[in-house]
């Protein structure tokens, strides 16, 4: 343990005072701030309506109508070219154009031209829903069942942590230690280990420690300023500590495959690009096959989702932490033996 602790001082030495570790400070603090004065707490989901009612008696209950819709707001305009001048002003806003086409009140949508076939659907079902359900004698036969009648959710803002934090813990400890091992190569360092009392794991193992406490300091002082203290820190630093142990073996698995950053940086950059699609089933539930959900992303960052939930899923979070440390151990005993191989290529 003694040469362990040597190496580490050592390491720890150089590591922070290199140009990585200011690097992943200087990223966290722009992260912050960009949450806390650009990204608001949660999304204004508001749709507007623009609409040219041609039919006096029917502005005030079109204006019902679409406010009874939920998250809806109408603003009316006397002529067609101020109805399209306000378009595209706000390109997320709808037109509606109302007139009469002989004795008949005619309903025209006016779009932006970006959306979707089902959104243009979705409006126009909405809207003469919206109007039939007006008619005399109008029955809703429409039965709605909601499987989870209080889902558990975050703001829009924290709801974009646990991706940060596993970008951050995982993936960017795996570029920076791959970078530290290669400037170690390039100085000799690593071959010095031939003749040197020391073995090959500690080397790997005080690489390991140094990104380990990188990720839990910067982590955490990230976590506390968007959400306090209100979540389980012990047990946000022990998953902290296992996904980023896991990221800095796989890094240095990935390594020991070349001789040089430049060789290394396609495969370091395809192993992220796979891992990230666990980001696709976060931010769209409905798409989550089997093959995203074998992504060791995938757990991480939905462990970190639980662990910022108020009552989140306590034993999911244990039993991925446990799964990471068991694939870290049989990860690094591999890795340790290709560095022995590798040691004076």
């Amino acid at each position: 343990m003694q040469k362990l602790w040597t190496t580490f001082v050592k390491d720890a030495r150089l590591s922070y005072q290199g140009i990585y570790f200011y690097m992943e400070v200087g990223m966290a603090i722009i992260f912050v701030l960009v949450m806390l004065f650009a990204v608001p707490e949660n999304f204004d989901r508001t749709q507007t309506f623009y609409a040219l009612v041609e039919i006096e008696a029917l502005k005030g209950e079109l204006s019902e109508l679409i406010a009874d819709g939920g998250d809806h707001q109408v603003k009316f305009f006397d002529s067609r070219p101020a109805l399209e001048q306000a378009l595209a002003a706000n390109r997320s806003a709808a037109g509606i154009h109302v007139h009469l086409q002989g004795q008949r009140p005619v309903l025209e949508l006016v779009l932006q031209g970006h959306e979707s076939e089902s959104m243009k659907a979705l409006l126009r079902s909405t809207l003469e829903g919206a109007m039939a359900s007006q008619l005399p004698g109008y029955v809703d036969r429409t039965t709605v069942v909601t499987l989870e009648t209080a889902p558990a959710r975050l703001s829009d803002r924290v709801n974009l942590l646990p991706i940060y934090l596993v970008i951050n813990v995982a993936f960017m400890g795996l570029f920076i230690i791959a970078a530290y091992v290669f400037l170690d190569k390039e100085e000799g360092v690593i071959k010095a280990f031939a003749v040197a009392p020391v073995q090959v794991w500690h080397y790997l193992v005080s690489k390991i420690i140094i990104m380990a406490l990188m990720a839990v300091v910067v982590s955490t002082i990230v976590v506390i300023s968007l959400v306090g203290f209100r979540i389980n820190y012990p047990l946000l630093i022990l998953a902290i500590l296992a996904f980023n142990v896991f990221g800095s073996v796989l890094g240095l698995l990935i390594t020991s495959f070349f001789d040089s950053m430049t060789k290394a940086m396609g495969a370091l950059f395809f192993s992220v690009f796979v891992l990230m699609f666990g980001g696709f089933s976060y931010f769209m539930p409905w798409f989550s096959p089997a093959w995203i959900r074998l992504l060791p992303s995938y757990p991480m960052i939905f462990s970190f989702r639980e662990l910022l939930l108020e009552q989140g899923d306590v034993a999911y979070v244990l039993q991925n932490i446990g799964l990471f440390i068991a694939l870290s151990i049989l990860l690094f005993i591999y890795t340790n033996y290709r560095f022995k191989k590798t040691l004076t290529v």
